[in-house]
Formats: C-alpha cells, structure tokens, sequence
C-alpha cells in the first residue's frame, strides 16, 4: 500500500508542537546555511535599540529645556505686570545694564 502524504494541516501542527529552543536552533542553522549571521544581527538590533533610546533622550532633553525658556520667560513677564506691554530683555533682567 501506498503511504499517505501528510497535509498542509498536518505539517502546521506538527511545526506547532517544535520546542522554542528547537526552533531558534534550526532558524539559526537554516541562516548559516544561506550565510546569514545572526549573531551580528542581533548585536545590530541591539545597536538599533540603544541609538532610539538615545534619540529619544536628546529630544526630551530638548523640550524640557524649551519649556524651561518659555516658563522664566513667563514668569518674568508676570513680575513685569505693573508695567504694562514692558519689553522683556532677559540679558537686563540678568545684568541690569
């Protein structure tokens, strides 16, 4: 008798039921076959990883330093309020030349 081929259905449970472990094991393999290295895959996503989190530390560092501006600023014109439309200068207010 002839043997029966196993479906598609078949062949996705049974892929399903492969270990983690087994699975990142012939991943890592089938690369090496093709000339994929991906331990330096990994470490460039990593280096990916570490550049966005530094892009987005200097972006935040940016805005809190602009919304400090805008906060003195503003809060110089608040000391300004009995003189009305005063011109802020904040290098008189520091030096008062």
């Amino acid at each position: 008798m002839a043997t029966r081929r196993s479906t598609g259905d078949e062949n996705n449970a049974s892929t399903a039921n492969i270990s983690r472990t087994r699975r990142a094991r012939l991943v890592a393999e089938f690369e090496g076959e093709l000339g994929i290295d991906y331990k330096a895959r990994a470490a460039a996503a990593e280096a990916e990883r570490r550049w966005q989190t530094r892009k987005t530390f200097i972006v935040w560092a940016i805005a809190l330093i602009f919304f400090t501006i805008a906060c003195q600023k503003l809060w110089t014109m608040g000391q300004k309020v009995d003189v009305p439309f005063s011109d802020v200068n904040p290098v008189h207010d520091l030096f008062g030349e």
